[in-house]
């Protein structure tokens, strides 16, 4: 592979060091919010007043605004006119400022019918339904802070600096851990202190990054006048985006507001399973897809076929090498999993069956979740935003009738599985355009790099039963013990795939294994 492949890796890699301590500061978060709420009430009315102001985070900015912004300063930053560019990151700022100021406080203010109307299972039960509110009034501003802040990570991408900006979500866990240690018992109900951590976490985001762009030239000052051309640009790539990144989040409300009609604490079961897929997407997946998108836009900007294809493929064997052998140990190793990581405190036995039972039908969604953001970059770095959302149409439609259809047989089961078929049929469609759009990136090598990682995996997977088989975690005694075994059996299991995969003659290894190398040195 060539100095290029390696520099896309090396900038993933880097990415996911930072990723890699989030998602763990974010299992203790997850931990101890497992042990102090439990998978009932308190826990279930905080995951939803949380996913309102943070479904918005994904919409306005880490969505719909990065999509649009960075191909945009991307362009600006390539034609060497430092000024405009600082005069175009300013202007946003300032524009972004005014509208977030003005959805804070509306979101304040119809806290409770925004509520009503993304959980209605709760307003059954009164005393849940007042607690979501309460959490989600105190909650909203957090929408003003993480929003500026994509805003500075998109700038700081479009740099190349992605260590920083992928450090920042650490900031967010251990202010909720340290918050709701420290205020657990100052309130009626625990899940306030897990609240204002929430805030306290989104203004550090937010506010360690701004050195960065000081370093770098921003002026922070109101533009005279603004940049209007370059507001109009990224406001008609911004609209579209808005909605596509919309039906993706609307479809993980509609997973919400269905839990919210079966039994209590389903909405909790979802919540820890998807949380436990996306440490595997974050740390490297979603990593690679955040890099490939300044990538992409460049060499998009320069007519550069030939690098766009290349840096397609490249992305998509890391992505299958990455996310197929990651699908198969949740699915093993799905019950362990949820065992060593959550049951304790309120967090019971039955818990962790009903959450283990999710996780396997998340995994299933992989690959194609972690595909679908790179295919979409690929189209933002076109500044092409209509055609993901034309897709994001039809699945969406395809995802409300799956989860009608499979809540009743499979109940909380039901919905996850319906998320992952929604995300095969999105990869799917959006690979067949993708293919017309930029050329044949899923070529011969890419098939016969999948072929491998699926033999490779197989291995892995029978290796993990049998040594399941004979070392049972739930007959161990004591967390350290069930940790070490499900430590000993991950890396057990991740040694045999590397092995495999390796004697299969796998370019990825190698490639890995460079990036390693080049990073020791």
């Amino acid at each position: 592979m060539t100095e290029k492949h390696h520099g896309l890796v090396r900038a993933a890699g880097s990415m996911s060091v930072m990723t890699m301590l989030s998602r763990i500061a974010g299992y203790f978060r997850d931990n101890l919010q497992a042990d102090i709420l439990g998978a009932a009430n308190s826990s279930d009315a905080f995951i939803i007043a949380y996913r309102i102001p943070n479904m918005l985070r994904r919409l306005l900015a880490e969505g719909a605004l990065t999509s649009a912004f960075v191909p945009t300063f991307a362009r600006y930053v390539k034609g060497e006119d430092r000024r405009a560019a600082w005069r175009l990151a300013a202007s946003v700022l300032y524009v972004l400022t005014a509208i977030l100021a003005a959805i804070v406080a509306l979101g304040v203010l119809f806290s409770p019918w925004v509520v009503r109307m993304l959980a209605w299972g709760f307003g059954e039960l009164p005393e849940k339904f007042d607690l979501t509110v309460s959490l989600n009034r105190l909650m909203f501003p957090y929408i003003f802070f993480i929003s500026l802040a994509a805003l500075a990570t998109g700038i700081l991408n479009s740099f190349d600096v992605f260590a920083l900006t992928a450090f920042t979500p650490v900031l967010l866990n251990l202010a909720i851990i340290g918050s709701a240690l420290a205020l657990r018992h100052r309130f009626p109900d625990p899940a306030y202190g897990f609240a204002i951590g929430v805030i306290v976490g989104g203004f550090l985001q937010l506010a360690v990054q701004v050195p960065s762009l000081v370093r770098l030239g921003m002026d922070f000052r109101l533009p005279r006048p603004l940049d209007r051309q370059g507001l109009r640009e990224i406001g008609r790539l911004f609209l579209p985006r808005l909605f596509g990144v919309g039906i993706t989040q609307v479809n993980l409300v509609i997973d919400s507001q269905f839990a919210t009609s079966l039994r209590s604490g389903s909405v909790s079961f979802l919540y820890y399973a998807i949380r436990v897929t996306e440490l595997t997407l974050g740390v490297f997946a979603i990593s690679l897809s955040t890099v490939i998108l300044p990538t992409l836009s460049r060499a998009t900007a320069e007519r550069d076929r030939a690098l766009v294809v290349d840096t397609l493929q490249t992305a998509m064997r890391l992505l299958v090498f990455v996310t197929v052998p990651a699908t198969v140990g949740l699915i093993v190793l799905r019950w362990p999993i949820i065992h060593v990581l959550f049951e304790r405190g309120r967090f019971t036995a039955e818990d962790t069956t009903f959450t283990a039972g999710a996780l396997a039908f998340y995994a299933i969604g992989l690959l194609p979740y972690a595909a679908v953001n790179v295919q979409a970059a690929a189209f933002y770095a076109h500044r092409d935003t209509r055609t993901p959302v034309k897709v994001g149409i039809l699945t969406f439609f395809l995802h409300l009738g799956l989860n009608f259809a499979l809540r009743g047989p499979m109940g909380h089961n039901g919905i996850a599985l319906s998320t992952s078929l929604s995300a095969l049929a999105d990869s799917a469609l959006l690979a067949w355009l993708l293919r017309r759009r930029a050329g044949e990136y899923l070529d011969r090598g890419v098939l016969i790099s999948t072929g491998r990682t699926l033999a490779a995996s197989t291995v892995m997977a029978a290796g993990l039963l049998m040594a399941g088989s004979v070392v049972p975690i739930q007959a161990l005694h004591g967390t350290v013990a069930k940790a070490g075994v499900l430590g000993a059996l991950i890396a057990g299991g991740g040694g045999i795939f590397l092995l495999v995969s390796y004697l299969l003659g796998g370019e990825e290894v190698r490639l890995l294994r460079a990036f390693f190398v080049r990073t020791r040195a």
